[in-house]
């Protein structure tokens, strides 16, 4: 999902400030723009919020609160999940891995076993009750 749990704040200056866990006590991610759509950020200070990061705009994109945790995530989390982004993994580049790994010599004993063993245990044929 690519997404970090930040505290959010409002500050008394208007600016909105996203703090990160480090070493025992919240970090403000400097430099950081948060974007609610249509919403009031105000209605979210102190609450932790899950956000994900839009590319274009360049901000994190409030996706919901999290009720169920009291802290954000850590920074070092934070950092996993930028480099994440960054690496830019789609679902398609996974499965080709995948299916590049499954065609290794030393998997394809293994593939061999497994697909004779399904081809075995097809399940019989259904009687139509007559």
């Amino acid at each position: 999902m690519n997404s970090v749990d930040f505290l959010f704040e409002m500050g008394e200056d208007g600016r909105e400030n996203l703090y990160l866990y480090d070493y025992g006590k919240t970090r403000l991610l400097e430099n950081s723009g948060i974007s609610f759509r249509d919403a009031d950020p105000s209605s979210y200070t102190g609450k932790i919020v899950e956000c994900s990061f839009d590319l274009d705009k360049g901000v994190w994109v409030f996706m919901r609160v999290r009720t169920d945790k009291d802290t954000p995530n850590a920074y070092n989390t934070y950092l996993q999940v930028i480099q994440s982004i960054k690496d830019n993994i789609t679902e398609e580049v996974v499965l080709n891995e995948i299916e590049q790994i499954i065609r290794l010599p030393m998997y394809a004993d293994r593939v061999q076993i497994d697909s004779r063993a399904r081809t075995k245990r097809k399940p019989p044929p259904q009687r139509d009750g007559r």
